[in-house]
C-alpha cells in the first residue's frame, strides 16, 4: 500500500528532496495528478471485466504513484523547451506515457533481479504473491506472483501507448514522438538482454558494461526522452546533436551512481538491500574495476561473491571494503565527474532557459543519495 507520509516510504523521501529541484515543478504535481486520473480510470475499466482484476489494477496504481524522481518526464518537458517552445500542458501526457513505461520496465526488472522491494514497499510479483494467499487460490505463491507481475507490466506498456496516441498535440508530433518512443522501448529491452548475459559472462569487460549503461539506462533515461520531447516541437540537427551528447553522458553517469548506490547506498534511502546487485552477478562498472585493481586474494574473493544466492549483509560489508580498497569507487567517481562536464560542454547551443534546467537535472541525477 502507498505509504502516508514521507517517512514510511524511502521513494517518497526521494522524491520530496528531488522536489526541490525546479527544473522538476513543472512537471512534478500535474503529472502525478495526471497519472492518478488516469489510472483511476485503468482500474475500473479492469473491474467492469472482472471483478478479481481490479486488483492488479490498484497493484499496478500504487506502485506507479508510489514515488520516484519523475526525472524521465521532466526530459521530456526540456526536451521539448529546448526548441524555444513556451511551456504547454499538452506534453505532460507524452511525458507521463514515458513515466509508465518506466514503471512497466521496473516491474519486469524486478522478476529479472528476483527483488523483494521497491521504493520501500514489497515489489509487485511479491504482492501478487501474496494475494495468492489472501484469496485462497492453491498452487505455487511465488509463482503465480512472477505471472501476475509480467502481466502487470504488460499492463503498464499497453497504457503508456494510449497515454501517448491520446496525446492533445497535433498529429505530426505525436508520429515524430512515436519514432522516439519506439526507438527508446526497443534499445531499453536490448540493454535489460545484454545485462542478463553479462551477468553470467566470465570474461566481461568494461567497455560491455558500459554498453549496457547506455543501452538499458543513460538513454532511456535522459537521451531519448529528451529527443522525444524535442520532437513534439521544432528539433533541428545542431539542437539534436546537443541533447544528444547531453543526455549520453548525464545518462552513463546517472547509471554508473545506481551502481555505486547498489553496493554503498543505504537501504533506508535506495528502497532495496545492498547485497542485491552482488546475488545477481551484477558486472557494474564499478565492480569490474575492483576486480582489475584488487589484491588477488581480494579479486577471487569478490568473484566468489557475485550471483551467490546466499550473499547476506555481512559478505556485502565485505565486498564494500574490497572495493574501496582497491580504489575502484575512487575511479569510478572520477569517471562520473568527467562525464558530468561533457554534459555541461554540450549544453552550449541550447537556450538559456531550458541549459540551466538541464544543468540542474544532471545535478541530481548524479550527486543523488537514492
Amino acid at each position: 500500500m502507498l505509504g502516508s507520509a514521507t517517512q514510511a516510504n524511502p521513494g517518497m523521501r526521494t522524491a520530496a528532496r528531488a522536489a526541490g529541484c525546479p527544473a522538476l515543478e513543472p512537471v512534478g504535481a500535474p503529472l502525478q495528478a495526471l497519472l492518478d486520473e488516469f489510472l483511476a480510470a485503468r482500474v475500473g475499466e479492469l473491474a467492469e471485466i472482472d471483478g478479481t482484476l481490479e486488483r492488479i489494477g490498484t497493484e499496478i496504481r500504487e506502485f506507479v504513484l508510489a514515488g520516484g524522481k519523475r526525472l524521465r518526464p521532466a526530459f521530456v518537458y526540456w526536451g521539448h523547451r529546448a526548441t524555444g517552445a513556451e511551456h504547454d500542458e499538452g506534453v505532460l501526457q507524452p511525458a507521463a506515457a514515458v513515466e509508465l513505461l518506466h514503471n512497466f520496465a521496473l516491474i519486469h526488472d524486478d522478476v529479472m533481479d528476483r527483488s523483494a522491494t521497491r521504493r520501500g514497499r514489497p515489489t509487485v510479483h511479491e504482492a501478487l504473491a501474496a494475494v495468492h494467499g489472501d484469496e485462497g487460490l492453491v498452487g505455487d505463491p511465488a509463482w503465480f506472483g512472477i505471472g501476475g507481475a509480467i502481466l502487470a507490466g504488460d499492463l503498464a506498456f499497453v497504457w503508456a501507448d494510449q497515454l501517448l496516441d491520446a496525446a492533445p498535440v497535433d498529429a505530426g508530433a505525436i508520429s515524430r514522438a512515436r519514432a522516439v518512443f519506439t526507438r527508446l522501448r526497443t534499445e531499453v529491452m536490448a540493454g535489460q538482454y545484454l545485462d542478463l548475459r553479462l551477468a553470467g559472462s566470465t570474461d566481461a569487460a568494461e567497455a560491455d558494461s558500459l554498453r549496457v549503461a547506455l543501452l538499458k539506462s543513460g538513454r532511456y533515461t535522459v537521451t531519448r526522452p529528451l529527443q522525444l520531447g524535442a520532437a513534439l516541437g521544432a528539433s533541428e540537427a545542431v539542437l539534436d546533436a546537443a541533447l544528444c551528447a547531453y543526455g549520453d553522458a548525464v545518462g552513463i553517469a546517472f547509471q554508473l551512481r545506481d551502481d555505486i548506490l547498489g553496493l554503498f547506498g543505504d537501504p533506508a534511502e535506495t528502497g532495496k538491500s545492498a547485497a542485491e546487485d552482488l546475488r545477481e552477478g551484477k558486472r557494474t562498472m564499478l565492480v569490474l574495476r575492483a576486480l582489475e585493481l584488487a589484491e588477488p586474494a581480494q579479486r577471487d574473493a569478490l568473484a566468489g561473491m557475485l550471483g551467490d544466492p546466499d550473499v547476506d549483509d555481512d559478505t556485502a560489508d565485505r565486498a564494500r571494503d574490497i572495493v574501496l580498497r582497491s580504489g575502484a569507487l575512487h575511479a569510478v567517481e572520477r569517471y562520473l565527474e568527467r562525464q558530468h562536464e561533457r554534459a555541461r560542454r554540450a549544453l552550449a547551443p541550447v537556450d538559456r532557459t531550458a541549459r540551466t534546467a538541464l544543468e540542474q537535472l544532471a545535478d541530481l541525477a548524479l550527486h543523488r543519495e537514492g
